[in-house]
């Protein structure tokens, strides 16, 4: 369903969000893009950052408003703009940048109403993408099996079903949502309990536990801090993926404005052009058609060249130790595609610290510009096996490309399906997919 109507008022931007409304989508993305992309490169971000934000942004505002109405009685740029700035900070934390906390202006001028609200959001969005990062390295069969199991079926006509899950469990729904609490509390915590815990504890939180068992676990959950930790985290992930997994026809309508609006706002030309760039513009559109046409023509030859090019982020700091200043020049001789002089440098820091993700990633990327695809598939694949990184599917995409080279098609599309859909990697990997087949 889609909504017409005018902005009268801020209420509209969340109006226009749960309504999938394509005008006051691009309203919100007229009047904040810029915003939003700005704070972002000042804190260690780029373009691609930005446009994930806003994104994240965006559809957790949808998800949480579609459960808890919200009364907006304040403008809506304070508001989503404190959204934005949290998941920002919250993704340099996983990155392990480490940036001050200095108070948001935001905050002096919303309410503790508004504040409850924008810690709700962000505190429900990091939940959601938690379990569902979860979900996704499951095997296609667990993924399926979990979803037969706690999407819920359609109520009888007299609605007497009250648990329609109870008892319609599939069979190997125990040992997969055991694997998918087991993944999730590691990711949380070094406690992990044995693996028959988390499968009772799976059908405990469904309801499918059999009495027998049922009588001596809740004896043992009233006693055992663990065990009731983990139940939360039952409850919690079958909550998430039951909202995200049920089908809902807006919020994919949605998920396509975002991807058309992110093409438009983030990564097309600046909007804003005098008459010395129109006429810029004028003089090249004849190159700008035949870059077009190269893009998608299916005589072109070099796919490779159109999906590899990246840039090397480093969040400049005040750090003075030598892996800062490494990585500092390691970024520079990366952009400007001085390979060789990367890797020297990203090995220095790599013997410092064998465990830093960031430099192993970049040196992957870099060894495979030099075409040493062995090597930098055993930095990539290093990177793509450690669950914490956040460089682990830009990895697969790289992993895809360094096939890719090869002719190995099949081997290419294996990695690139291994990239879920909340990855900010995923609409490239998409698109590359379509060029290959």
């Amino acid at each position: 369903m889609t909504s017409t109507r005018l902005l009268y008022n801020d209420d509209e931007y969340i109006d226009g969000l749960l309504d999938s409304s394509p005008a006051i989508i691009d309203a919100i993305y007229r009047q904040f893009a810029k915003k939003v992309s700005s704070f972002i490169l000042q804190h260690g971000g780029n373009k691609k950052d930005a446009a994930h934000i806003f994104e994240i942004g965006l559809t957790d505002i949808y998800v949480y408003a579609k459960k808890h109405p919200i009364e907006l009685t304040t403008r809506f740029e304070p508001f989503f703009m404190l959204v934005c700035k949290i998941a920002w900070r919250k993704e340099l934390h996983k990155r392990g940048m480490n940036v001050a906390e200095a108070p948001e202006p935001e905050v002096a001028t919303l309410d503790n109403a508004h504040l409850k609200y924008v810690q709700e959001i962000t505190n429900n969005g990091e939940k959601k993408r938690h379990w569902l990062q979860c979900f996704m390295e499951l095997t296609p069969a667990c993924q399926t099996a979990i979803q037969q199991a706690i999407i819920v079926p359609q109520a009888d006509g007299a609605g007497t079903n009250l648990h329609p899950t109870s008892g319609l469990v599939p069979d190997n729904f125990p040992s997969c949502m055991a694997k998918l609490l087991e993944h999730g509390h590691q990711l949380q915590t070094d406690k992990l309990l044995s693996n028959k815990s988390y499968e009772q504890t799976a059908l405990y939180v469904m309801q499918s536990l059999p009495e027998t068992e049922k009588q001596n676990f809740e004896i043992e959950l009233k006693e055992n801090g663990s065990i009731q930790e983990i139940v939360k985290s039952g409850k919690e992930a079958i909550e998430w993926l039951r909202r995200a997994l049920t089908p809902d026809n807006t919020r994919r309508e949605l998920a396509q404005i975002l991807v058309d609006m992110r093409q438009r706002w983030f990564y097309g030309k600046d909007r804003d052009m005098n008459r010395m760039g129109l006429y810029v513009m004028g003089i090249t559109v004849l190159a700008i058609i035949m870059a077009g046409l190269l893009f998608i023509s299916p005589w072109r030859k070099d796919v490779y060249r159109q999906f590899a090019p990246t840039e090397m982020v480093h969040h400049h700091t005040a750090d003075t130790n030598n892996a800062a200043k490494l990585l500092h020049e390691a970024a520079r001789n990366f952009n400007k595609r001085r390979f060789s002089e990367t890797v020297e440098q990203l090995n220095q820091v790599l013997q410092m610290d064998s465990a830093n993700t960031y430099a192993r990633y970049y040196r992957g990327v870099s060894l495979l510009d030099m075409n040493l695809l062995p090597q930098s598939r055993t930095d990539l694949q290093t990177v793509y096996k450690d669950d914490k990184s956040p460089y682990r599917y830009d990895a697969a995409f790289y992993l895809a490309l360094s096939y890719l080279k090869e002719g190995d098609k099949q081997q290419s599309v294996g990695w690139l399906l291994k990239i879920p859909e909340q990855a900010p990697i995923y609409w490239k990997a998409k698109k590359l997919i379509d060029e290959i087949r």
